[in-house]
């Protein structure tokens, strides 16, 4: 029965009942505080009862590596946007019943925010906002979806940019969501922080704008981004010199010297400049 009453308190805060909500005219919210921390004191009727409000079966809950359908549809979604396959995502979309979605208010707005993205893909920005304002109104009071709120927050501001409207309060919702999350998606944060930097420049507010981009640039060497970047760079020029492309290599190394000044790899940087077999094996 490991992680029983994780998962019982996980579906709980996904569908934004509070313990005394899920126990209304079952059971006493001490019992499901109980059941959250693996005591198992509830009469087997009644735990049917709370299982069945929260649409888990015995088997969603007692097998441990199981995932609900619920879970599969939303990782297939997030695998779907991630690589850009809308197809793939209007296809998972049709594949379920409106009961389905409308189980909880988690699901219903995944399905809003991904029509969403689906229309924005279209090049249809009005209904595109339409159904992301909706998966935001679903979803802005559920700290069990804060990181995803801020995702979605981050894709208004992107469609009201695309139209030519300015984005910026969007883009702070945004961060003020991924905040609050709790979560570490460094790469979420940073496309926040870039899409504010560029939405103060093209309000000429340069100092905000430069406020940003320092905090993006902080995050992104912080988490190594630059200075693994830098060492891919590396090998890549070493490897097109040897193998005989040297204009190619000497356009990226044109490019990339920012890059690892951001690095701090500018000694790597000046051995590329000067390449020979020799300094480069040193």
């Amino acid at each position: 029965m490991e992680n029983v009453g994780e998962k019982i308190r996980g579906r709980r805060k996904m569908m934004a009942f509070s313990q005394l909500k899920l126990a209304e005219n079952i059971t006493s919210q001490s019992a499901i505080s109980r059941l959250e921390n693996d005591i198992f004191t509830i009469p087997l009727n009644e735990l049917m009862d709370v299982l069945e409000r929260l649409n888990l079966s015995i088997h969603d809950v007692f097998c441990g590596n199981y995932l609900a359908p619920f879970h599969t549809i939303q990782q297939e979604l997030d695998e779907c946007r991630t690589s850009g396959n809308y197809i793939r995502m209007e296809e998972i979309i049709a594949s379920e019943c409106d009961e389905f979605w409308k189980q909880s208010p988690e699901l219903e707005g995944y399905r809003q925010w991904h029509l969403g993205i689906i229309e924005y893909s279209k090049g249809n920005f009005k209904e595109a906002l339409h159904e992301i304002n909706k998966a935001i109104a679903k979803n802005s009071t559920n700290e069990w979806m804060y990181e995803k709120v801020a995702e979605m927050y981050l894709a208004k501001g992107n469609i009201l940019s695309k139209m030519n409207i300015d984005a910026v309060e969007f883009y702070k919702d945004a961060e003020v969501y991924y905040a609050h999350s709790g979560k570490k998606s460094f790469k979420l944060i940073v496309k926040v922080l870039c899409n504010l930097s560029i939405s103060y420049c093209k309000r000429r507010d340069y100092g905000r704008a430069m406020k940003y981009a320092v905090k993006a640039e902080e995050l992104l060497q912080k988490n190594e981004s630059t200075f693994l970047l830098c060492e891919i760079l590396y090998n890549k020029v070493i490897s097109l010199n040897v193998l005989g492309y040297s204009d190619e290599a000497t356009e990226i190394l044109e490019k990339s010297e920012y890059l690892y000044m951001m690095g701090n790899k500018l000694e790597l940087y000046e051995k590329l400049k000067n390449y020979s077999p020799e300094n480069i094996s040193s």
